[in-house]
């Protein structure tokens, strides 16, 4: 293969290869509003970061509306929408929701951005918070917060398990155990943000993720790894894309035999029932899986598997339980707030969750835990609780971090290396002629490709075939908002495997403070660029969508938060940091839930493995309870 050419787009974060096309053509649709013009009020400051809250309240608003800022590079940013504002502004800063700065009304002219220093700044009076270095995290304090999720801060209780992480691998782990009778206790830094995944919720939900994604790492000189991070009930499950493919034989082949095993014999079934895979997509979708398969017989072609809950419709399509109502996409929020909301076994009988509360570290006894140490931020104090088990569900930097920050043995020297994840082409976005048969307003597919007889130096790689992608993350209750026209269009992506590169890392530099994240750009999936866009221009060839043969794609290999692991790796042998058991292998009562025990990282993505691998870890500590 020729070597590609590499064409590096400036701010974003994507490399792109081989011949670049003049525009990639991007139609938004009219539901998808452009934000309005906005005025920001900049206050530069670290001695007033988070567990401080710093806000404006102002005349237009009546003096009583605190409007809240976002803490970012060392300092809070404040944004007003333009047209709603006087040509002037009367504002002071208040610290806390209690401490008014002292001194005359600040006054602004909102034609431009206004930027005020701390040392222009007094308070009458400081409370010391906690220091937690985490950009953009809030902390919700609410009636409706505090209704749905009561705390239990007595710390002379016992637990049987303690998890630590609320997201797919510690929210679906807490929920089987407290329904089997086991005493949990589930301690989520973050609050109750949304109660449910954002897609169920009605209205233009695409920038809620990058509003509510929390900064808590900064990277080394050449790294690009890219921030998303959530903090609140149910983690990233609350946002993220509900898609779930299984492991195929030839990547599991880089896991041990009897995770293979488990996942094979039943324990994938087991997690796409409590997903609620999605049966099917009615007609349009079936027909274009029917003649992608006719036209490619060597690859399997199938609806994209996909957490979208579908209680009417049994596998043949049919009309089923008409009592059951669906509850859009699977969120570990959704899982607990449900078990929060009844008595019984099933219900909050053996489930209690501490919102608010940040572990910082975990004390040992040599070959046991003995404490697990929290800050509470609602409640300005330390707290220590203890559990007969503690799992590790924060994800892949937060894990290892609390891991760093207690220092853990670590025999074989891998706590925090190997940050690894699976890199992507990104093709254009086609516009569908109308004559074409594909195209229509009503019109929406989701297909998923792989080849049939697949390794790992051939074709290493899954297809996402997207039709009307502006479809895929819709719940909307006005007809009238889908009718303007727009063209029919259809993008493609190609995501790879990768091995865990143990020259990336994170660092922890203490507490209080972000991570170090060092991740070297992942060219696993450069070798394998014809064969992906060969594949691209054979299904627009099949589906007669026009095309430029020799276009390039974009390649994301900077690596994101959302799927990367590897960092507390799983071995078989005892040459990783947990065991298949996913227990620490110098700890007897030390787990972890979550990708940083990846040994390998698929092409497929992580939740669906993540849950089947919760499930089975609750099956574990059930038997050892």
């Amino acid at each position: 293969m020729a070597e590609p050419s590499f064409h590096y787009h400036s701010g974003s974060g994507k490399v792109f290869i081989g011949e670049q096309p003049e525009r990639i053509p991007s139609a938004p649709r009219a539901f998808l509003a452009a934000p309005k013009p906005l005025f920001r009020i900049r206050l530069q400051t670290t001695q007033f970061a988070p567990g401080h809250v710093v806000t404006i309240r102002n005349d237009a608003d009546g003096w009583s509306k605190d409007t809240y800022g976002i803490y970012q590079n060392h300092g809070w940013d404040f944004y007003f929408d333009k047209p709603s504002l006087p040509d002037n502004l009367q504002f002071k800063f208040v610290l806390n929701g209690e401490y008014w700065m002292t001194g005359a009304n600040l006054s602004v002219a909102t034609l431009s951005d206004a930027f005020f220093d701390e040392s222009q700044i007094q308070f009458p009076h400081i409370v010391p918070r906690f220091r937690h270095g985490y950009d953009n995290f809030h902390l919700e304090r609410t009636k409706l917060a505090q209704e749905a999720v009561p705390r239990n801060t007595r710390e002379d209780i016992l637990y049987d398990v303690i998890v630590i992480g609320s997201g797919i691998g510690g929210g679906t782990l807490a929920d089987s155990l407290a329904d089997a009778g086991v005493n949990t206790l589930v301690l989520e830094a973050g609050g109750l943000t949304f109660p449910t995944h954002i897609t169920n919720l009605p209205g233009d939900w695409s920038r809620l993720p990058n509003h509510h994604k929390v900064g808590h790492f900064e990277n080394e000189p050449g790294s690009g790894f890219l921030s998303g991070v959530h903090m609140s009930l149910g983690g990233r499950s609350v946002y993220w894309s509900g898609l779930i493919p299984r492991m195929r034989e030839w990547e599991l082949a880089f896991w041990p035999a009897e995770i293979r095993s488990f996942f094979n014999n039943g324990g994938y079934k087991l997690a796409e029932t409590l997903m609620r895979k999605r049966k099917r997509l009615g007609p349009f979708q079936d027909g274009l899986v029917t003649q992608l398969a006719a036209d490619f017989p060597e690859w399997k072609v199938e609806d994209t598997p996909r957490s979208r809950h579908q209680p009417f419709i049994d596998e043949t399509g049919e009309l089923q339980n008409i009592l059951q109502s669906s509850t859009g996409v699977f969120s570990t929020a959704d899982l607990l707030l449900s078990s929060l909301a009844y008595h019984g076994q099933a219900g909050r009988d053996n489930l209690t969750i501490n919102l608010g509360h940040l572990v910082t570290r975990i004390e040992t006894d040599n070959s046991s835990i003995t404490e697990v140490i929290c800050q509470d931020i609602a409640g300005n104090t330390v707290r220590r609780y203890r559990g007969k088990i503690i799992v590790l569900a924060a994800g892949s930097l937060e894990s290892p971090k609390i891991a760093l920050n207690s220092q853990l043995q670590d025999p074989n020297q891998k706590i925090g290396l190997g940050l690894t994840d699976h890199p992507a082409f990104f093709s254009a976005r086609y516009n569908i002629p109308d004559s074409n048969a594909l195209a229509g307003s009503d019109h929406h597919a989701k297909i998923f490709l792989s080849k049939k007889q697949v390794t790992i130096n051939d074709h290493p790689f899954n297809i996402e075939v997207l039709i009307n992608p502006a479809f895929w993350h819709l719940r909307n209750a006005d007809d009238d908002l889908l009718r303007a026209p727009n063209p029919t269009q259809i993008e493609m992506k190609f995501i790879f495997s990768s091995f865990l590169d143990d020259d990336n890392f994170i660092r922890s530099n203490g507490l209080g403070e972000k991570l170090s994240v060092k991740v070297k750009p992942n060219d696993t999936g450069v070798p394998h660029f014809d064969a992906a866009r060969n594949m691209r221009n054979n299904i627009l060839s099949s589906l007669n969508v026009p095309f430029t043969a020799n276009e390039g794609m974009g390649y994301g290999n900077e690596g994101t938060v959302h799927h990367a692991g590897g960092t507390l790796r799983m071995s078989g042998d005892d040459t990783g940091v947990v065991n298949t058991d996913l227990k620490f292998e110098t700890y007897d009562n030390l787990y972890c839930a979550d990708p940083s025990v990846w040994p390998f990282i698929p092409a497929a993505n992580p939740a669906l493995s993540l849950a089947a691998l919760s499930i089975r870890l609750s099956q574990h500590l059930q038997n050892k309870l």
